[in-house]
């Protein structure tokens, strides 16, 4: 009896967290689909009367709002979407044989580059702006891509080279010595034995790079002038304006917005499970 009060206490525990979590994503919802004179009647529509789908048809096909023009919300979707593909596969190119270089090789002067690494991270973002904004200027790739993905790149790379580091350090050095009784070599050793056992690592940086790069809001502001390479972040800011907010297009811009990070995630999760799995079968 008492351990069936002790799970029916958890069940409850967990819709309630469930809940809180997943409230805002709901009135997000209910915010997009409710027409302006419900969204603004008081007290609140929690279940919209007239619901409508007149905010998302302005996001794809375009038009006016209350706050101007609507500016291209697809070309600011695959704008996002490029950038954090690019950036993240960049981070998991070098944070995977650097974190393992690190872990396994890498002894000299380990401590230091680490340290530097974290130091590298303290500094907050702002701090860094005129210093960012100097240099993708003097490369000629301001309002580009290349802008967002150099900038974002160096802010995630430390991170996930620390990531990987730590996580090949969970992964014992006497599967490796197996390999080199075998006769594999160090890159057979890598590709064969630590990289299948590290796949929730980089399932991890994997996801952390895309949300970074896709939440990303200052340094998309600044670097990034007309439709050719603004982000979804900043398109959605646009439907403020001094006079106006329009909040049923901002609301149908960030339901839209949490949809690529959301299905990532989803992918990325069997990964992390099958490689949790390996893990624990090798080890």
């Amino acid at each position: 009896m008492h351990k069936r009060k002790k799970i029916i206490g958890l069940y409850i525990a967990g819709i309630l967290v469930a809940i809180f979590i997943l409230m805002p994503i709901y009135w997000m919802f209910v915010s997009s689909i409710s027409p302006k004179i419900e969204l603004l009647s008081k007290p609140p529509h929690w279940f919209p009367k007239n619901p409508t789908l007149q905010n998302f048809k302005k996001l794809i096909w375009g038009g006016t709002g209350t706050s101007g023009e609507i500016p291209d919300f697809k070309r600011a979707l695959l704008n996002s979407t490029i950038v954090a593909l690019i950036t993240t596969t960049i981070s998991l190119l070098l944070s995977i044989p650097a974190g393992y270089v690190l872990s396994r090789k890498f002894q000299k002067f380990k401590q230091i580059y680490l340290n530097i690494i974290v130091t590298a991270r303290m500094f907050p973002e702002i701090a860094l702006v005129l210093s960012m904004y100097l240099i993708v200027s003097r490369l000629k790739i301001i309002n580009t891509w290349w802008a967002l993905i150099f900038v974002y790149t160096s802010f995630i790379l430390p991170y996930s080279i620390w990531i990987m580091y730590g996580y090949f350090l969970t992964i014992p050095k006497e599967l490796d010595e197996a390999a080199y009784i075998d006769g594999a070599g160090i890159w057979k050793s890598f590709l064969k034995v630590d990289l299948p056992l590290a796949l929730p690592g980089f399932s991890t940086v994997a996801i952390f790079s895309f949300l970074m790069c896709w939440d990303e809001f200052l340094y998309a502001l600044i670097l990034t002038f007309n439709m050719k390479a603004k982000t979804i972040t900043v398109v959605v800011s646009e439907f403020t304006t001094r006079h106006m907010i329009d909040y049923g297009l901002m609301m149908a811009g960030g339901l839209v917005a949490t949809i690529p990070p959301m299905l990532i995630a989803l992918l990325l999760q069997k990964y992390i499970i099958s490689g949790l799995t390996v893990g624990a079968v090798k080890g």
